[in-house]
């Protein structure tokens, strides 16, 4: 099984991935829209990608691919985040004059860093900035990433846990071409777009009420048409296949100006990870 997954060696996209499938063979891609090129152009049968965490909420550029490209949402997989700060090895807090990493991750750790009180800087991906200072060896230069970047590119840990709360998530969706087949404990996840007249957005969650589903997430998101028309993003327990949710799908087709499916797939920790 080939995955691809945001690189270098040693990104949270990585753990996402070993939980997903412990022997799979990882493709490293620069940047989540490479991901989703290396599924379309064959190269390989999944991906892995960020699409919300518990502190800074949604990766906006994961919900756009998502909508532009083909891809289907195959799994979900949730990761305890945990945040350390590594440097050259000899190197003090004291030392450091700027701290790099995925501006996600600093955000995340923004209260240590500011007691820090250096510069920081965005890097496409925490692992990445590990690598950075590693492998060009930059005195005074610190990064944010996971405990076992340390070792893969030879720095030291300087402090361990220094996201600001203790319980920080990362969400990660494991995309392919295909959804995965009904396991009877399932999501959905679709997009849909309001037509233009009051109460609409509450008519649309009335279809789901009513047959008692339950909604497990709703993100709005600009349509990139006009100021103030949006596209919403929502996840739901069931299958696309079940036959309540089918019924709800499809009586949702005739009131909205846009629906998409974007896959249904197991629940994490109930078959899917």
């Amino acid at each position: 099984m080939k995955v691809a997954i945001l690189g270098p060696r040693g990104t949270f996209s990585e753990e996402a991935a070993r939980i997903f499938s412990p022997d799979a063979e990882l493709q490293m891609a620069g940047d989540i829209p490479t991901v989703f090129e290396k599924l379309e152009s064959g190269d390989c049968e999944y991906g892995i990608v960020p699409v919300e965490n518990s502190l800074e909420g949604p990766v906006g550029i994961t919900l756009e691919l998502l909508l532009e490209r083909q891809a289907r949402i195959y799994g979900e997989v949730v990761v305890d985040i945990h945040h350390a700060l590594l440097a050259l090895p000899g190197t003090g807090t004291g030392d450091l004059r700027e701290v790099i990493s995925h501006p996600h991750a600093l955000a995340q750790c923004k209260g240590f860093l500011k007691e820090l009180g250096v510069k920081t800087r965005n890097f496409p991906s925490t692992a990445g900035a590990a690598r950075e200072v590693g492998e060009k060896g930059l005195a005074g230069t610190g990064a944010i990433a996971p405990r076992g970047a340390a070792e893969l590119y030879g720095l030291a840990v300087l402090e361990e846990d220094i996201q600001d709360v203790d319980a920080n998530q990362t969400r990660f969706l494991v995309i392919s071409r295909e959804d995965h087949p009904p396991t009877g404990r399932d999501k959905t996840s679709v997009v849909i777009g309001l037509k233009d007249r009051p109460g609409a957005l509450y008519q649309c969650l009335g279809v789901f009420a009513k047959r008692g589903i339950n909604l497990t997430r709703i993100e709005s998101r600009p349509s990139r048409k006009a100021l103030g028309d949006y596209l919403f993003f929502i996840d739901f327990e069931g299958h696309r296949e079940d036959p309540h949710v089918a019924e709800v799908l499809e009586e949702l087709e005739g009131s909205l100006s846009f629906l998409r499916v974007l896959g249904s797939y197991p629940r994490f920790g109930q078959g899917g990870g």
